[in-house]
């Protein structure tokens, strides 16, 4: 028999971040955030003292984010909560707010969303989840050039959504996958409340990682093969919740600029000859992504081939190809994401398409 005194420490959990980023599909942008990931939104503060010591609301294990993200482009203002055992259960539950501001080339779209949702993992690789949400969007600041399609939906609208989703992953490591796969199956439900958005709309797809070769000092050659299909049906959605790919979706063609398009706009009288996108309901793309290590875990080299459309019926016409390269550059000061730039050429493309040579971001694998 002995005595044994065990002294425990808590670890810092939570974390405050700052920093700023340039995407060539979202435009220069900053964020200021906070995450706390032992959150107790119950533990209220018994004092002024308290509550700057940051002694109150920690303890239960929940995970609390709040992030202010502006930009020239895009801007994000959001706050979430999540509890891992909703009422000591094997159920999570979430709830949270954003409201994003994107500013396209012809109009504004301001979005509000609250959102709730719940999951259990099923297993140990899949995961289901059912949410719930209600939206608030409104398109403004139409140009000339805007098409009429775009102004007939400016709103405002509010609708509500409720999804349910399944995945399964294997994945080695999420945000440097070598092996493994992701599959994503989802059905939602669009209801509206003010305006005319009623739909459904199912999406599905599959992304993989294979090492195809590894040497000594642990550096691998991966592939990536991405496929994923997403159906609209049982109503006509509007133009802010169709199917668009470009940019980074589809490397070498301009961000959104693959889908139908139309030359009718608000601007009486002026013909242009300028299409531009309105969006689908129906959208496939299948790609595959070669890298291959060049300098230490910093620099990677990527060969690519990406293809895909969009249209109003399944199938595979007004089908795109692109072919292209590029380069990872992984800088841990910046991020645990690599610093992605490609450049796409695209080998199969159809009339009033747009291309893009060159497109940056910080890569995430999914």
């Amino acid at each position: 028999v002995r005595d044994v005194i065990v002294e425990i420490k808590e670890r810092n959990t939570g974390s405050f971040n700052f920093g700023a980023g340039i995407g060539s599909d979202a435009g220069i942008f900053g964020e200021i955030s906070l995450r706390q990931q032992n959150f107790d939104i119950l533990d209220f503060p018994l004092s002024a003292e308290e509550l700057l010591a940051g002694r109150a609301f920690m303890g239960a294990g929940q995970s609390f984010d709040i992030s202010i993200a502006p930009g020239n482009e895009v801007q994000l203002y959001s706050v979430g909560l999540t509890e891992p055992h909703l009422f000591d259960s094997d159920v999570s539950g979430s709830a949270d707010f954003f409201y994003r501001r994107r500013i396209y080339s012809q109009y504004d779209e301001d979005r509000t969303n609250i959102g709730f949702g719940v999951g259990r993992r099923l297993g140990n690789i899949w995961t289901g989840n059912l949410g719930l949400n209600f939206q608030r969007v409104l398109l403004k600041n139409f140009d000339p050039f805007t098409p009429v399609q775009v102004a007939a939906d400016a709103g405002p609208d509010i609708f509500a959504s409720v999804t349910a989703s399944l995945r399964r992953n294997t994945i080695d490591n999420y945000m440097r996958p070598s092996r493994g796969s992701i599959t994503d199956i989802s059905f939602s439900r669009f209801i509206p409340i003010q305006g005319d958005v009623e739909f459904w709309a199912v999406n599905a797809g599959i992304t993989s990682f294979l090492t195809l070769a590894e040497n000594f000092l642990g550096r691998k050659q991966i592939l990536k093969l991405k496929t994923n299909a997403g159906y609209i049906f049982g109503g006509t959605p509007p133009t802010y919740e169709s199917f668009y790919m470009g940019g980074r979706s589809l490397r070498g063609f301009q961000f959104r600029t693959v889908s139908p398009k139309s030359d009718d706009t608000v601007g009486a009288g002026i013909a242009t000859g300028d299409f531009q996108p309105i969006g689908g309901s129906w959208e496939f793309f299948a790609g595959a992504q070669y890298e291959y290590p060049i300098f230490a875990d910093s620099l990677a080299g990527v060969l690519f081939v990406d293809s895909g459309t969009v249209t109003n019926t399944p199938g595979f016409s007004d089908y795109r190809v692109s072919v292209g390269f590029g380069i990872r550059l992984s800088i841990p000061q910046l991020g645990p994401a690599p610093l992605a730039f490609d450049f796409g050429f695209p080998i199969l493309k159809q009339e009033n398409d747009e291309t893009q040579l060159f497109s940056f971001t910080a890569e995430l694998p999914f």
